[in-house]
C-alpha cells in the first residue's frame, strides 16, 4: 500500500501467495470451521474488512473473485454475519485512516 514500483509489486505477490493458501483452506466451506464462525475466522476477520480498503487506498487489486472464489465468499459471509456487521467501524473512517497512514509512511525514509 505504501510501497512503490518494484517494492509494491513484490509485496503484492507475497500477499497473493499467502491468500492462495487461505483459499485452499476455505474451499467447500462457508467458514474455516465449517458452517459457523470459529476462532480462525475471528483471527483472520480483519482481512475481510481491511483488505478491500487497502486495495482502494493503494490503487491495486489483490483479491480477484475469479481467482479466489472461496475467499470472496468467506469475506461476504463473514461481513454479513450479524455479530460482525453490527461491530464494524465505518468504512469512510477506515479509508481516511489508511490514506493518512500511507502519507505518513511515504514521508518516512525506509531503512
Amino acid at each position: 500500500m505504501c510501497s512503490r514500483g518494484e517494492e509494491k509489486e513484490k509485496a503484492a505477490k507475497l500477499t497473493v501467495d499467502a491468500i492462495e493458501k487461505i483459499e485452499g483452506e476455505l474451499k467447500g466451506k462457508q467458514f474455516f470451521g465449517g458452517e459457523s464462525i470459529g476462532y480462525l475466522d475471528i483471527a483472520l476477520g480483519w482481512m475481510s474488512y481491511w483488505l478491500p480498503v487497502c486495495e482502494e487506498v493503494g490503487s491495486m487489486k489483490i483479491v480477484d473473485p475469479l481467482q479466489f472464489p472461496a475467499l470472496t465468499s468467506w469475506i461476504k459471509n463473514f461481513l454479513e454475519h450479524p455479530v460482525i456487521k453490527e461491530n464494524l467501524p465505518p468504512r469512510e473512517r477506515m479509508i481516511i485512516y489508511f490514506l493518512n497512514r500511507t502519507k505518513e509512511l511515504a514521508s518516512t525514509p525506509h531503512g
